[in-house]
């Protein structure tokens, strides 16, 4: 089943039983982009017609608060559009998400995805969290490992909502956030791939000890 295709947080628990719960985990914090950002974005918002597309809102708002914390991370890799496929009942092509990057010789491209973001198009959180949800459990399922916590953003591009899959338990965090405060979306984003990267350098360290001792 393509991740589009899930309408609702309860119908992906139907057919993945999961649990469900609010949770506080994003820390009071702010980190503020660079001056030229915040000139970028005052011009998009200032220049914003009253009906926009929903690629202008993703490829004005969501991509650069993306790419920028990104640049501050250098374990990881982002991706655009790419497919996230586990079988033929959990594929698709997610707006972005987040893994590992690899630098050497590899087997495969994607590694460790932990991250996934969802463009609520038409505004629509309750589609945008089934959708979300549905690529979570793909990312754990190609992790391998349900003790990797991996992240999911949904997004207008205005308003960002933020989640994590931890085991089988789905948290969401119950506030959303606006661009009109571009410190406190930087610096939430900022966070999570800070988190997702601390995680790989767990595994790295795990990894060395076990070749260590053998």
């Amino acid at each position: 089943m393509a991740y589009s295709d899930f309408k609702s947080v309860e119908q992906v628990i139907q057919t993945y039983p999961l649990q469900l719960r609010p949770e506080r985990f994003i820390p009071d914090l702010q980190l503020e982009p660079p001056r030229w950002f915040i000139e970028n974005l005052d011009f998009l918002l200032d220049r914003q017609a009253i009906q926009e597309s929903e690629a202008f809102l993703r490829e004005s708002f969501i991509f650069p608060f993306l790419q920028q914390a990104w640049k501050r991370h250098g374990m990881l890799k982002l991706w655009s559009h790419r497919a996230l496929n586990v079988d033929n009942e959990l594929y698709g092509e997610p707006d972005y998400f987040v893994s590992a990057w690899i630098d050497g010789v590899t087997d495969r491209l994607v590694n460790r995805p932990l991250l996934t973001v969802v463009e609520a198009k038409k505004q629509d959180f309750e589609g945008g969290w089934a959708q979300c949800l549905a690529e979570l459990i793909a990312c754990q399922k190609l992790n391998q490992d349900e003790k990797v916590t991996v992240y999911g953003i949904v997004s207008t591009g205005l308003i960002w909502e933020f989640g994590k899959l931890e085991t089988n338990t789905f948290a969401k965090h119950p506030l959303a956030y606006s661009i009109t405060d571009p410190a406190k979306v930087f610096g939430i984003l900022d966070f999570i791939f800070m988190a997702c990267e601390k995680q790989l350098s767990g595994s790295h360290n795990s990894e060395t000890e076990k070749r260590t001792t053998c």
